[in-house]
């Protein structure tokens, strides 16, 4: 039995999804972990102990998604270095985590070039995500973007 290297991906993407959800989902506490600092660290920042961590950057928000997981592969044609590529229709809504990866080439045909590929930003809004991505290169590439969420 043959499947498509597009299903492949797909199913690699959903195993890997399904395996992180498993594994955050066994350790105890971790989904309510508080990623504030402790009294001992906040202690050692008053006092100027604490070194090398930026300490304006303040908790201001945190929200358990509950949203269906989900992989999918976008290609795109003729990609410049720092653009911005949109995937609208996505299953998502504003703020929801979603991870992404890029590789050069198209459906069916990725491969490792010599352009260094890889998403820059991520932007998450009602039913679209954005990403900027750097490719290195001095020319326009062929190149595919894998969501995960």
């Amino acid at each position: 039995m043959q499947i498509s290297s597009q299903a492949k991906r797909v199913l690699t993407g959903t195993l890997a999804v399904s395996a992180v959800a498993v594994a955050v989902l066994t350790v105890p506490g971790i989904a309510s972990a508080d990623p504030s600092p402790s009294k001992s660290a906040g202690s050692a920042h008053r006092s100027g102990q604490a070194q090398g961590a930026d300490h304006s950057a303040r908790l201001v928000s945190k929200e358990a998604s509950s949203a269906l997981s989900f992989a999918q592969t976008n290609c795109f044609t003729s990609v410049s270095d720092g653009a911005i590529l949109p995937w609208y229709g996505a299953p998502v809504r504003a703020g929801q985590p979603v991870t992404t990866s890029a590789a050069e080439g198209s459906p069916g045909g990725e491969f490792i070039g010599d352009a260094h590929i890889y998403t820059e930003t991520v932007a998450v809004v009602n039913s679209a995500v954005l990403v900027r991505v750097h490719t290195g290169w001095g020319a326009p590439l062929n190149l595919c973007l894998h969501y995960t969420g």
